[in-house]
Protein backbone atom coordinates (compact mmCIF):
# COMPACT_ATOMS: atom_id res chain seq x y z
CA UNK A 1 0.00 0.00 0.00
CA UNK A 2 1.01 3.60 -0.36
CA UNK A 3 2.44 5.00 2.40
CA UNK A 4 0.59 8.25 3.80
CA UNK A 5 3.62 10.28 3.78
CA UNK A 6 4.87 8.50 1.21
CA UNK A 7 5.91 12.65 -1.15
CA UNK A 8 7.09 13.80 2.06
CA UNK A 9 10.86 14.75 1.20
CA UNK A 10 11.88 13.73 5.22
CA UNK A 11 9.95 10.55 4.75
CA UNK A 12 11.53 10.20 1.03
CA UNK A 13 15.01 10.96 2.40
CA UNK A 14 14.86 8.30 5.35
CA UNK A 15 13.01 5.62 3.14
CA UNK A 16 16.20 6.28 0.82
CA UNK A 17 19.09 5.72 3.08
CA UNK A 18 17.00 2.44 4.47
CA UNK A 19 16.38 0.99 0.84
CA UNK A 20 20.09 1.01 0.82
CA UNK A 21 20.67 -0.64 3.80
CA UNK A 22 18.37 -3.19 2.70
CA UNK A 23 19.79 -4.27 -0.30
CA UNK A 24 22.82 -5.64 2.17
CA UNK A 25 20.18 -7.33 4.36
CA UNK A 26 21.34 -10.00 6.66
CA UNK A 27 20.44 -13.16 6.89
CA UNK A 28 19.19 -13.06 10.47
CA UNK A 29 17.29 -10.03 9.68
CA UNK A 30 15.07 -12.67 7.01
CA UNK A 31 15.13 -15.16 9.90
CA UNK A 32 13.86 -13.09 12.04
CA UNK A 33 11.32 -10.98 9.14
CA UNK A 34 9.75 -14.81 8.82
CA UNK A 35 9.85 -15.94 12.42
CA UNK A 36 7.33 -13.00 13.28
CA UNK A 37 5.21 -13.51 10.64
CA UNK A 38 4.76 -16.97 12.37
CA UNK A 39 4.03 -15.38 15.19
CA UNK A 40 1.06 -12.98 13.77
CA UNK A 41 -0.39 -16.07 12.53
CA UNK A 42 -0.35 -18.05 15.70
CA UNK A 43 -1.41 -15.59 17.67
CA UNK A 44 -4.37 -15.34 15.02
CA UNK A 45 -5.41 -19.04 15.61
CA UNK A 46 -6.26 -17.95 19.18
CA UNK A 47 -7.95 -15.29 17.97
CA UNK A 48 -6.48 -12.23 19.26
CA UNK A 49 -5.25 -10.70 16.00
CA UNK A 50 -2.62 -8.73 16.30
CA UNK A 51 -0.22 -6.83 13.86
CA UNK A 52 3.54 -5.06 14.08
CA UNK A 53 5.65 -2.44 12.37
CA UNK A 54 8.60 -3.49 12.43
CA UNK A 55 11.44 -0.72 13.71
CA UNK A 56 14.84 0.02 14.49
CA UNK A 57 17.69 -2.54 13.12
CA UNK A 58 15.50 -4.94 12.15
CA UNK A 59 13.87 -2.21 9.56
CA UNK A 60 17.10 -1.57 7.89
CA UNK A 61 17.68 -5.12 7.29
CA UNK A 62 20.92 -4.50 9.93
CA UNK A 63 20.08 -7.15 12.71
CA UNK A 64 22.97 -9.08 13.92
CA UNK A 65 22.94 -11.57 16.74
CA UNK A 66 23.34 -9.00 19.82
CA UNK A 67 20.26 -6.66 18.30
CA UNK A 68 16.69 -6.73 20.13
CA UNK A 69 13.90 -6.51 18.23
CA UNK A 70 11.39 -3.35 18.26
CA UNK A 71 8.35 -2.95 17.30
CA UNK A 72 4.95 -1.23 17.58
CA UNK A 73 1.83 -3.82 18.50
CA UNK A 74 -1.39 -3.04 17.02
CA UNK A 75 -4.28 -4.81 18.79
CA UNK A 76 -7.93 -4.39 18.86
CA UNK A 77 -9.06 -3.31 22.61
CA UNK A 78 -12.46 -2.41 24.39
CA UNK A 79 -11.76 -2.92 27.59
CA UNK A 80 -11.04 0.62 28.50
CA UNK A 81 -13.05 2.65 26.29
CA UNK A 82 -11.90 4.74 23.94
CA UNK A 83 -7.96 5.33 25.17
CA UNK A 84 -4.67 4.87 25.14
CA UNK A 85 -3.42 0.62 25.27
CA UNK A 86 -0.42 1.42 27.76
CA UNK A 87 1.26 -1.37 30.13
CA UNK A 88 -0.48 -0.12 32.73
CA UNK A 89 -3.92 0.06 31.52
CA UNK A 90 -4.37 -2.47 29.28
CA UNK A 91 -4.56 -6.68 29.79
CA UNK A 92 -4.17 -7.49 26.58
CA UNK A 93 -1.21 -5.50 25.95
CA UNK A 94 0.72 -7.06 28.95
CA UNK A 95 -1.06 -11.05 27.88
CA UNK A 96 0.63 -10.38 24.53
CA UNK A 97 4.22 -8.59 25.62
CA UNK A 98 4.84 -11.33 28.41
CA UNK A 99 2.95 -14.34 28.05
CA UNK A 100 2.60 -14.74 24.74
CA UNK A 101 5.19 -13.13 22.48
CA UNK A 102 8.19 -14.31 25.14
CA UNK A 103 6.52 -17.69 24.81
CA UNK A 104 6.86 -18.06 21.61
CA UNK A 105 10.31 -16.41 20.73
CA UNK A 106 11.49 -19.09 23.45
CA UNK A 107 9.81 -22.13 21.80
CA UNK A 108 10.29 -21.03 17.78
CA UNK A 109 13.48 -18.23 17.97
CA UNK A 110 16.37 -20.26 15.88
CA UNK A 111 18.19 -17.47 17.74
CA UNK A 112 16.87 -15.78 21.47
CA UNK A 113 17.00 -12.32 21.35
CA UNK A 114 15.16 -9.54 23.59
CA UNK A 115 11.87 -8.01 22.59
CA UNK A 116 10.88 -4.10 22.72
CA UNK A 117 7.24 -3.07 22.12
CA UNK A 118 7.87 0.48 21.59
CA UNK A 119 4.10 1.61 21.00
CA UNK A 120 1.00 0.11 21.62
CA UNK A 121 -1.91 1.35 19.02
CA UNK A 122 -5.22 0.98 20.09
CA UNK A 123 -6.86 0.04 16.50
CA UNK A 124 -10.42 0.79 18.35
CA UNK A 125 -9.33 4.34 19.07
CA UNK A 126 -7.09 4.68 15.96
CA UNK A 127 -10.80 3.71 13.93
CA UNK A 128 -12.78 6.60 16.35
CA UNK A 129 -10.67 9.40 14.94
CA UNK A 130 -9.55 8.20 11.92
CA UNK A 131 -13.59 8.81 11.02
CA UNK A 132 -13.57 11.68 13.16
CA UNK A 133 -10.60 12.80 10.92
CA UNK A 134 -9.10 13.99 14.12
CA UNK A 135 -5.67 15.36 12.56
CA UNK A 136 -5.07 16.81 16.02
CA UNK A 137 -5.17 12.91 17.64
CA UNK A 138 -1.63 11.45 18.38
CA UNK A 139 -2.59 8.24 17.17
CA UNK A 140 -3.44 9.27 13.96
CA UNK A 141 0.08 11.20 13.43
CA UNK A 142 1.95 7.86 15.34
CA UNK A 143 -0.19 5.69 12.59
CA UNK A 144 0.39 7.46 9.96
CA UNK A 145 4.51 8.06 10.65
CA UNK A 146 4.57 4.66 11.34
CA UNK A 147 2.66 3.21 8.26
CA UNK A 148 5.35 5.72 6.33
CA UNK A 149 8.90 4.58 7.40
CA UNK A 150 8.45 1.11 9.39
CA UNK A 151 8.41 -3.09 7.93
CA UNK A 152 4.52 -4.33 8.29
CA UNK A 153 3.64 -7.87 9.74
CA UNK A 154 -0.41 -9.12 8.77
CA UNK A 155 -0.52 -5.46 7.13
CA UNK A 156 -3.98 -7.27 6.21
CA UNK A 157 -5.06 -6.01 10.03
CA UNK A 158 -4.10 -2.86 9.45
CA UNK A 159 -5.33 -1.73 5.48
CA UNK A 160 -8.64 -0.95 6.34
CA UNK A 161 -7.09 1.71 8.39
CA UNK A 162 -4.56 2.66 6.29
CA UNK A 163 -7.05 2.96 3.35
CA UNK A 164 -9.20 5.25 5.75
CA UNK A 165 -6.55 7.67 5.99
CA UNK A 166 -5.20 7.34 2.31
CA UNK A 167 -8.68 8.28 1.19
CA UNK A 168 -9.04 11.70 3.35
CA UNK A 169 -6.11 13.36 1.79
CA UNK A 170 -7.48 16.50 3.53
CA UNK A 171 -6.39 14.75 6.91
CA UNK A 172 -3.00 13.40 5.65
CA UNK A 173 -2.28 17.20 4.53
CA UNK A 174 -3.46 18.47 8.09
CA UNK A 175 -0.77 16.18 9.69
CA UNK A 176 2.25 17.21 7.54
CA UNK A 177 3.27 19.79 9.17
CA UNK A 178 3.30 17.91 12.55
CA UNK A 179 6.47 16.14 10.89
CA UNK A 180 8.73 18.29 11.36
CA UNK A 181 8.59 17.84 15.42
CA UNK A 182 8.46 14.12 14.90
CA UNK A 183 11.78 13.71 13.19
CA UNK A 184 13.44 16.61 15.16
CA UNK A 185 12.72 14.21 18.02
CA UNK A 186 14.17 11.07 15.99
CA UNK A 187 16.97 12.89 14.92
CA UNK A 188 18.16 14.24 18.22
CA UNK A 189 17.75 11.21 20.10
CA UNK A 190 21.07 9.27 20.67
CA UNK A 191 19.82 6.21 20.38
CA UNK A 192 18.92 6.92 16.62
CA UNK A 193 22.56 8.30 16.51
CA UNK A 194 24.35 5.32 17.81
CA UNK A 195 21.72 2.95 15.53
CA UNK A 196 22.69 4.67 12.62
CA UNK A 197 27.03 4.27 13.48
CA UNK A 198 26.23 0.68 13.83
CA UNK A 199 24.35 0.55 10.27
CA UNK A 200 27.41 2.02 8.71
CA UNK A 201 29.75 -0.20 10.87
CA UNK A 202 28.08 -2.98 9.68
CA UNK A 203 28.07 -2.61 6.65
CA UNK A 204 31.56 -1.72 6.09
CA UNK A 205 32.60 -5.13 8.12
CA UNK A 206 30.92 -6.86 5.31
CA UNK A 207 33.41 -5.25 2.96
CA UNK A 208 30.90 -2.65 1.74
CA UNK A 209 32.60 0.44 0.56
CA UNK A 210 29.19 3.21 1.65
CA UNK A 211 28.88 5.97 -1.36
CA UNK A 212 29.23 9.28 -0.52
CA UNK A 213 25.99 9.96 -1.68
CA UNK A 214 24.66 7.92 0.55
CA UNK A 215 26.76 9.53 3.65
CA UNK A 216 25.45 12.74 2.36
CA UNK A 217 21.71 11.75 2.72
CA UNK A 218 22.57 10.11 6.48
CA UNK A 219 24.73 13.48 7.54
CA UNK A 220 21.52 15.25 6.30
CA UNK A 221 19.16 13.50 7.84
CA UNK A 222 20.27 13.29 11.26
CA UNK A 223 21.88 16.87 11.30
CA UNK A 224 18.82 19.33 9.94
CA UNK A 225 16.88 18.86 12.55
CA UNK A 226 19.29 20.89 15.57
CA UNK A 227 16.14 23.23 14.78
CA UNK A 228 13.30 22.59 12.99
CA UNK A 229 11.86 25.65 13.08
CA UNK A 230 13.78 25.73 9.78
CA UNK A 231 11.01 24.19 8.03
CA UNK A 232 11.54 25.68 4.42
CA UNK A 233 15.12 25.90 4.62
CA UNK A 234 15.16 22.12 5.28
CA UNK A 235 12.67 21.47 2.38
CA UNK A 236 14.51 23.66 0.15
CA UNK A 237 17.70 21.63 0.30
CA UNK A 238 15.48 18.38 0.39
CA UNK A 239 14.19 19.40 -2.70
CA UNK A 240 17.14 20.46 -4.47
Amino acid sequence: MIPPFNTHPLVRQYNDIKKYFRKYETDLSRERIHEFREYARLIDLANMHVAFDITGSLNFGMTVDQSDVDVVLYVHCDDHGLTECTRDNCGKFRDIETQILQTLIRAYAARRHDLQIIDCVNLTLLGHELDRGNAEADIVLRFAFYRSICRSINAALLRPYHLKLQNNSQLVEDLKPHLFAVFDGLCNSSQHRLSMRKYQERLRAMDVAIPDSILTQIRNHLDDFADYDRNEEVLGRLHE
